[in-house]
């Protein structure tokens, strides 16, 4: 254990695998709803051929009115449409928002799973690479500059 973040540290000669990538599939949320959906369909329509009702012994024997389960099947299926589209967005919306990498405005620190990573802890876990420090050629610039400065 690292005694300054209290995280473990990742072996020099290891490389740990970068852990798998949540997703949010909106797919799957839209099968289970379109299931539901095709089931409520689907009693509407043997109820009316099969009389349901009757033969379960909770209704009166009735003649089938096609008409009037075509009106309630196309409601229901112009209600399947609507809450599925609300729910792409929102599985959308979601997927893009937790897509965010969150990082501490003071510190930098990044979090992953629910822990605070420094930047370095966070690559190495993520891509399995070590994190090495440099230069770049704009802060080189402005050091140089400060540092050719004569101090007053």
């Amino acid at each position: 254990m690292d005694a300054s973040t209290d995280t473990p540290a990742i072996a020099a000669d290891k490389k740990a695998p970068p852990p798998p990538k949540q997703e949010v599939h909106w797919h799957k949320a839209l099968f289970w709803h379109a299931l539901g959906f095709i089931t409520i369909v689907m009693v509407l329509w043997a109820d009316e051929l099969f009389n349901l009702g009757h033969r379960l012994g909770i209704g009166e024997e009735r003649d089938a009115n096609y008409l009037e389960v075509s009106a309630k099947s196309g409601v229901v299926i112009l209600l399947w449409m609507f809450s599925a589209y609300k729910i792409y967005l929102i599985v959308s919306r979601l997927s893009y928002l937790e897509s965010f990498l969150h990082v501490c405005a003071w510190c930098r620190k990044i979090e992953a799973d629910n822990k605070w990573l420094t930047v370095e802890q966070h690559f190495a876990q993520q891509t399995g690479v070590k994190a090495s420090h440099g230069i770049c050629p704009e802060c080189a610039k402005k050091l140089e500059e400060e540092y050719s400065k004569p101090s007053s």
